[in-house]
C-alpha cells in the first residue's frame, strides 16, 4: 500500500488542484497509512488482499480515536476514506487491483449528523470594524480584505488574480485561476470559472489601489515586498492578529464568502445573481444560507405580523387593566368627610390653609 502510495500521490499532481494533493498527503500519512486494521498497519497490507471487511474495521477504528476528549467527526471519516477510495479507484485503472470493494450494497459512509454547520459568517458590524482596522493599522493589505468581503470569491481566486483581469472601467472581473501554496492551478469546479460585477464601493477602493500599477501580468494582491499573497501565511501573520486586537471571535479569512453571500441574501438579492458571483449553484446556496433566505418559508412575514400584532393587543389589554387599576386606588385615596361637618372655602386662601374655624358642628347653628 505504501509504495503504491507514493507514486499515485506523484500521478494526482496533474489530475486535482494542488490544495487537494496536499489534503490527500495529510490523510495518508497521519491517518490511513498507520491505522491499525486486521493486527497490522493498513500501508504494510497488499492492495489484492483488501476486502469489504477492512474497510468496515478502518471506519470503526477511527471512530474509536480520540482527539482529546472528544471522537473523529463523521465528516472527517468520510474524507479520509475518500482520498482512499480514489486511491484504489486508480488501483483498478492501472489493473493493481481487481475488485471494487466500495461497493454501494456492501460498504456505506457514515452519516454527518454530529457534524456542525461550516457557514459563520461576520456580521456587518463586525465587517466594517474589520475594514476600519486594516485601513488604520495594515493599510497594505486594506484592499484585498475589502476585495474579499464584497465579492464573494475565494481567497485561492483572489490571489492569483492579475491586473489584466479586473476592468474598473466597466465594474467587470475575471476569474479563471486559483492560486494554493505558492502553486498556480485552475479553479475548484467548471462553474467557478466566471465575470463577477464588482459594487461601486469596490470599484473606488480598486482605482486608488492600481494607480501606480503599471504591469498588466502582475499580482493584483501582493505583501509589501511585492511578492503574491498566500491564503495560509496571510491567516496566520496578519488575519488572526488583527482579530485579537479588535476582539473579534476568531473564524477562517475564508469565511468573508459566507459574509458576502448571507449579506446579499439578506437583502433580497437574487439567487442567481449571488450564484453567479460566487461561482456556487443556487441548490447549494439553498442548502447553506437557507435561514437567510425568505423564498424558502414564503409564509414568515405573515407569521411575524401576526405575533407583533398579538404582542400588541396583548401589552393594550395589559395598559387598560392596569389603567382601570389605578383609578379603584385612586378612588379609595379620596377623604372622606364626617357627617355632621361642613367645610366652607375661605376667599383667596388656598386649601392647605383652611380656616378650622369655619368647621362648626350643625348642633350649635341650631341652638343659636
Amino acid at each position: 500500500m505504501k509504495s503504491y502510495f507514493e507514486k499515485w500521490i506523484e500521478r494526482r499532481a496533474n489530475q486535482v488542484r494542488p490544495q487537494q494533493v496536499k489534503c490527500e498527503k495529510s490523510y495518508f500519512r497521519k491517518h490511513l497509512l498507520p491505522a491499525q486494521v486486521a493486527g497490522q498497519e493498513l500501508g504494510d497490507m497488499y492492495l489484492a488482499a483488501l476486502a469489504v471487511h477492512h474497510l468496515q474495521q478502518l471506519q470503526d477504528s477511527f471512530r474509536a480515536k480520540r482527539i482529546g476528549d472528544k471522537a473523529y467527526k463523521a465528516a472527517s471519516v468520510n474524507k479520509y476514506i475518500g482520498a482512499l477510495q480514489a486511491m484504489l479507484k486508480d488501483a483498478r485503472r492501472t489493473g493493481a487491483m481487481a475488485v471494487n470493494i466500495f461497493d454501494r450494497d456492501l460498504f456505506s459512509k457514515l452519516p454527518e449528523s454530529d457534524s456542525e454547520s461550516e457557514i459563520d459568517p461576520y456580521l456587518p458590524e463586525e465587517r466594517e470594524k474589520i475594514l476600519k482596522g486594516f485601513s488604520d493599522y495594515r493599510l497594505p493589505y486594506y484592499a484585498f480584505v475589502f476585495h474579499q468581503f464584497w465579492t464573494g470569491c475565494r481567497p485561492s481566486e483572489a490571489c492569483a488574480l492579475r491586473r489584466s483581469d479586473v476592468d474598473l472601467t466597466y465594474g467587470w472581473e475575471r476569474i479563471e485561476k486559483s492560486r494554493v501554496a505558492s502553486t498556480e492551478g485552475g479553479t475548484k469546479t467548471g462553474p467557478s470559472n466566471r465575470q463577477i460585477r464588482l459594487h461601486e464601493n469596490l470599484v473606488d477602493v480598486l482605482k486608488e489601489h492600481v494607480r501606480f500599477m503599471v504591469d498588466p501580468d502582475a499580482y493584483l494582491f501582493t505583501t509589501p515586498a511585492r511578492a503574491p499573497i498566500t491564503e495560509d501565511n496571510f491567516y496566520k501573520r496578519q488575519w488572526l492578529p488583527m482579530l485579537r486586537r479588535l476582539q473579534i471571535r476568531p473564524r477562517p479569512f475564508y469565511n468573508t464568502r459566507h459574509s458576502y453571500a448571507s449579506f446579499m441574501l439578506s437583502i433580497g438579492a437574487k439567487l442567481n445573481f449571488i450564484s453567479s458571483q460566487t461561482g456556487d449553484r443556487e441548490q447549494t446556496l439553498k442548502k447553506h444560507y437557507a435561514k437567510y433566505l425568505d423564498d424558502i418559508d414564503p409564509q414568515r412575514q405573515w407569521i411575524e405580523g401576526q405575533i407583533r400584532k398579538s404582542e400588541k393587543s396583548s401589552q393594550k389589554s395589559e395598559k387598560s387593566k392596569s389603567s382601570q387599576v389605578k383609578n379603584q386606588l385612586a378612588k379609595r385615596k379620596k377623604p372622606r368627610f364626617l357627617k355632621g361637618l361642613k367645610m366652607e372655602r375661605v376667599r383667596r386662601v388656598e386649601l392647605p390653609t383652611l380656616c378650622l374655624a369655619t368647621i362648626q358642628p350643625e348642633k350649635k347653628r341650631s341652638k343659636k
